[in-house]
């Protein structure tokens, strides 16, 4: 018996070796960009990841961890599949309140395996005292006698490193889960080239499970009794942080943290059974991302992410860019190949120079977009300035100068996946305010990711009109539910208008609150802020969003403007 787990052990290697050395054939870019997982949420790239089917499925992720060292671990997440080439899980910067949320949600997540006879009794039977694994001399007999787990597992510095070190079992997991996973190890996700079936096997007819050696089931009660002894004071440890928290942070909820769950796009590399990703454009596109950006700011970038978009890239939805703690050379190798990637570069205006600006230039400049234009409503420049796009403080550093150029001649052109409207200027100041970004001294901000759990976060949906574009185009500001309270309120000198205030909107006529969309609130003496729609949306669009609007306040304007 021995002899035959030392062969399927060695057969089990050798296919896994197999398999990374095939991947290798990729060139280096293109490879890193596929274990990482990039293009999961760049879509555009077009690369597919080595490792969607090898990591967990989280349909039943509460059944499966301890959700304490789910608490810990998406604070401060490691490496903990070391099968996976340069794979890791990243790092979405979330605070204690967020991982919390995100937490509370995963332990709801408790959907069972399916299609497996019921596992035998005696694995759940409790043991007596003389079962109990008392000494590492008798774990070791087990795991490198008999199951010689050692030549995947790490324990305590020996052993192999392609698999899980044993010695976080015991606080990662829940104990019914490992045994159930010990019997059926492919039954979770784990391809048996990964994980063999040690203990037991399905029957032809799939019925029953066949030991596969003597008293499988008493193997496996010590093995998991022996390994949640070795991570008892750990596990004490994470559990009394975890509780801690939750009477903390009452406002962590669960549906805070479904929505976290989708709106990070955790979908896009790991496999639920039973819910969808919100969208699979979660991320910019980055097929041009060669004639946006300096490639010397996109190295640094990648090395040390940092908030460009507040509040996700579709605002309101917090979606963020996580770090992935790359060394000089990957970045380096990422950023060289996302620089080569000049999808669009012929729409690019050659008619564009930058030249240096008068210190009244300047001063004009700055005082168009305080204010005249609407620019300052959604992006940041200095102190002032709103939080869902870009910060404008270190343009001339992170963009090129053609592309600012024309991302503000014409937006639709250059960012197809973005929301932000094309503000009529004449030739001459879209000259001026792009001179001006690209040598502006200001300081950028540095601010952290808006929280997700104290600001509403929108998952809007874009095939449900008008409803969807109020919420990708008004929510930010106005409030999904037309409340005023829209997480990029607060940045503005002006609080937006309240659409459900029916005794406000009573006031305003169709036409006013279309005029207003179509052309930004500066048309109705109101704050220039408010950006012009009516280069983003069409005449009947803007008479939709209208209709929803009163649906919003449950009113209609005055009598007198009403087309009886």
């Amino acid at each position: 018996m021995l002899s035959l787990f030392r062969s399927a052990i060695a057969l089990v290697l050798f296919l896994v070796t197999q398999q990374y050395c095939a991947a290798q054939t990729r060139p280096p870019a293109r490879q890193l960009i596929a274990e990482l997982g990039c293009a999961s949420c760049h879509v555009d790239l077009n690369i597919e990841n080595n490792f969607k089917n090898l990591i967990p499925n989280l349909s039943h992720a509460g059944l499966r961890y301890n959700p304490a060292y789910l608490f810990e671990y998406l604070q401060r997440p490691s490496k903990v599949r070391r099968h996976l080439g340069r794979s890791r899980m990243p790092d979405f910067h979330f605070s204690e309140k967020e991982a919390l949320a995100l937490t509370l949600f995963l332990e709801t997540q408790k959907d069972e395996t399916r299609d497996l006879p019921p596992s035998p009794a005696e694995l759940f039977a409790p043991l007596d005292e003389r079962q109990r694994i008392t000494s590492k001399e008798n774990f070791r007999a087990i795991v490198s006698d008999s199951l010689i787990c050692a030549s995947c597992h790490t324990f305590e510095g020996n052993g192999d490193t392609s698999a899980v070190d044993l010695a976080t079992f015991g606080y990662r997991f829940q104990g019914d889960w490992l045994k159930k996973f010990l019997i059926a190890p492919a039954a979770f996700d784990v391809p048996t080239e990964i994980m063999p079936a040690l203990f037991y096997n399905l029957s032809p007819d799939q019925k029953r499970f066949i030991a596969l050696m003597p008293q499988p089931a008493e193997s496996i009660n010590r093995l998991v009794e022996y390994l949640f002894s070795l991570a008892a004071e750990k596990r004490v440890r994470l559990e009394r942080d975890f509780a801690k928290a939750k009477t903390a942070n009452p406002d962590a909820t669960v549906e805070t943290g479904r929505k976290i769950f989708l709106s990070q796009n955790c979908l896009a590399c790991h496999q639920h059974d039973t819910i969808q990703q919100w969208r699979t454009d979660a991320a910019p596109e980055l097929r041009a991302e060669g004639i946006r950006v300096q490639k010397e700011w996109l190295t640094v970038f990648l090395k040390t992410p940092k908030p460009i978009r507040p509040f996700g890239f579709h605002p309101g939805s917090g979606s963020r860019m996580p770090g992935f703690k790359l060394t000089e050379d990957e970045a380096g190798i990422i950023s060289g190949f996302l620089i080569e990637q000049k999808h669009g570069a012929n729409i690019l205006s050659q008619a564009f120079k930058p030249k240096k600006l008068s210190a009244f230039s300047m001063n004009k400049a700055k005082t168009l977009l305080e204010e005249k234009l609407a620019c300052l409503g959604c992006h940041r420049l200095g102190e002032t300035g709103g939080s869902i796009g870009p910060d404008l403080s270190n343009v001339g550093s992170r963009l090129q100068s053609a592309f600012v150029f024309n991302v503000i001649k014409n937006p639709r052109a250059m960012l197809p996946h973005a929301i932000m409207p094309q503000v009529p200027m004449p030739p001459k100041t879209i000259e001026l305010i792009a001179n001006f970004l690209l040598q502006a001294n200001n300081q950028p901000s540095d601010s952290p990711y808006l929280s997700l759990v104290e600001n509403p976060i929108t998952l809007f949906d874009e095939g449900i009109q008008p409803q969807g574009a109020y919420q990708k185009y008004c929510a930010p500001c106005h409030g999904e539910a037309g409340d005023g309270k829209g997480y990029n309120a607060r940045f503005l000198p002006k609080m937006p208008a309240i659409h459900a205030d029916a005794t406000y909107m009573s006031t305003r006529p169709d036409d006013t609150l279309f005029d207003g969309v179509f052309s930004g609130g500066a048309i109705l003496n109101k704050s220039h802020f408010m950006p012009p729609w009516g280069r983003s949306l069409s005449n009947s669009e803007i008479d939709q969003l209208v209709k929803y609007i009163r649906e919003l306040c449950k009113c209609q304007g005055p009598e007198w403007a009403r087309d009886n």
